[in-house]
């Protein structure tokens, strides 16, 4: 049995949970922030053991919406119904009480602490007053960690020192000692492999089937459409639809998202290739690639495709001097060079766009004004030195506007900016070096649809100029539509080499599985 306390009443509700009718009921959300109207009268409803997903570019409103269910956000009006029983959720302790569980994209986990302590932070077994019982803590803790997949043998293990898949699986299994009714997972598989996330999905099922329901936020689509029952599809603020998976497909599902029908999201046109501007002859890493060779030349797109773990960005670190090549040469316009850190190859030309922006990428805690410059420090010195702000400031601005970065001002921290605005600055920052080649790795992971247009097009105006682009993008659509020639790359060596109508997704999967 659960209590729910209203304002003035308190109804005791049933636990039976597989019931025909939703139990959870918003009906017309409103929420404004200074200049923005967030949400316009929102309804959403969900039932016992209902896998929902929430889609929608960034800006749309879900993150908005799920804070008011959260209770991070108090809307300005709108009703939230339990059971039929309106709620007041001012705050997250209140959501945890209605059996409300949030899984946040940035995770909530202490580093330096053990996983027994962090899975049960808030409700520690004690011995006495003043004291943990850690054996009763090691016994629950072991349910838990069985239960998600995980050994138990981690329990003692710091946080810090797991893969981010793990702690994203210890995280879930904190919202899972609460016993909730309904958890809330936002991007859950951004960090995860594909066996982590194979596991999150076994789990969400199972904990489905016992009744518990989850709203699964996700720019993947295709995570929407393998694991969810419905989908809500949100654009500006407003509910555009809730459809069941099996009436609806990925184009018309991305069409309510952007207002746009999907051939729309990529922009490449096919431009004749120039000079050659980089060539890798027979690259070999010990243990992690061999023999890889390839050219890239002006005004072409090589893309690389394979599984995670394959190699493909062990083979861009190399290239770029973060790693070391046990053999075989890199020549950059036809001459042999020796790259031997990040530094030698932005002097070569050469940018590299991480998979992890957030930490490899960009300063978080700086202005978007210091992380456009960043990279071009030496250009904007005097010949004393000195930083010239003046021109540090004219190429922020103009950065912002030629790269369509949507910020208030170039002062705000970038941290606060979308996916896709982070994303922008970063490509911005290493076009200020005016490489010849630019490596993008993952450049659209786990920003919105809209965002992934803006990225594509900033990516093939930038071949008018002559550069050359190396795509890595585990997307297979993005390989087929932005790419003159894809090198697919299986257990660390390239088993193909495709260009023209050879690139489709069937001549790509075939050489990927070894048919």
């Amino acid at each position: 049995m659960r209590v729910l306390r209203g304002q003035t009443e308190e109804v005791m509700l049933s636990d039976h949970r597989q019931q025909a009718d939703p139990f959870l009921h918003m009906e017309s959300i409103h929420k404004r922030f200074p200049g923005v109207h967030a949400l316009k009268g929102v309804d959403l409803s969900l039932r016992h053991g209902e896998i929902r997903g929430l889609v929608g570019e960034n800006g749309a409103g879900k993150s908005t919406l799920m804070n008011v269910l959260g209770g991070v956000v108090v809307p300005d009006s709108g009703v939230i119904r339990i059971d039929d029983v309106h709620v007041q959720i001012e705050h997250p302790s209140r959501a945890e009480e209605l059996g409300i569980a949030f899984v946040h994209q940035e995770l909530s986990l202490f580093n330096n602490m053990d996983v027994a302590t962090n899975l049960f932070i808030h409700d520690l077994p004690s011995v006495g007053t003043a004291f943990v019982d850690r054996r009763e803590l090691r016994k629950r803790s072991d349910e838990i960690l069985t239960r998600i997949g995980l050994s138990p043998s981690l329990a003692s293990k710091r946080i810090g020192r797991l893969t981010m898949g793990e702690r994203q699986l210890v995280e879930i299994g904190r919202c899972l000692v609460r016993d909730p009714r309904l958890i809330i997972l936002d991007e859950p598989t951004s960090s995860l492999t594909a066996r982590e996330t194979r596991t999150l999905f076994e789990i969400i099922g199972e904990l489905s089937q016992h009744g518990v329901a989850f709203i699964y936020i996700s720019h993947r689509l295709e995570e929407i459409f393998e694991m969810c029952n419905s989908v809500t599809i949100m654009r500006d603020g407003e509910t555009r639809g809730t459809f069941p998976v099996s009436e609806i497909d990925h184009a018309k599902t991305v069409e309510l998202m952007v207002g746009r029908a999907v051939e729309e999201l990529y922009t490449h046109t096919k431009r004749q290739p120039g000079k050659p501007v980089l060539t890798v002859e027979g690259i070999t890493r010990e243990g992690v690639f061999e023999d890889i060779s390839f050219t890239v030349h002006q005004r072409e797109i090589v893309g690389f495709y394979g599984l995670m773990g394959a190699g493909r960005t062990e083979i861009a670190r190399a290239i770029f001097g973060l790693d070391p090549i046990d053999s075989g040469h890199v020549r950059i316009e036809g001459s042999r060079v020796r790259i031997r850190s990040p530094r030698d190859a932005v002097r070569k030309g050469i940018a590299f766009v991480t998979e992890n922006r957030r930490e490899e990428g960009l300063d978080l805690v700086h202005s978007v004004r210091s992380n456009l410059t960043l990279a071009s420090l030496s250009e904007l010195r005097s010949s004393l030195g000195f930083l010239e702000h003046r021109r540090e400031r004219e190429m922020a601005t103009k950065d912002i506007k030629t790269y369509g970065i949507r910020t208030p001002s170039a002062e705000k921290q970038v941290k606060h900016l979308s996916g896709g605005n982070q994303q922008k600055v970063v490509i911005a920052k290493w076009q200020n070096t005016e490489p010849q080649l630019v490596i993008l790795d993952e450049p659209t992971r786990g920003i919105d649809v809209g965002a992934k247009r803006e990225v594509f097009t900033l990516v093939d105006d930038a071949l008018d100029r002559g550069i050359a682009v190396l795509l890595i993008s585990s997307e297979i659509s993005e390989i087929v539509a932005m790419c003159d020639r894809v090198i697919v790359i299986r257990g660390g060596k390239s088993v193909a080499e495709l260009i023209g109508n050879q690139i489709t997704e069937k001549e790509i999967l075939s050489h990927l599985m070894g048919v």
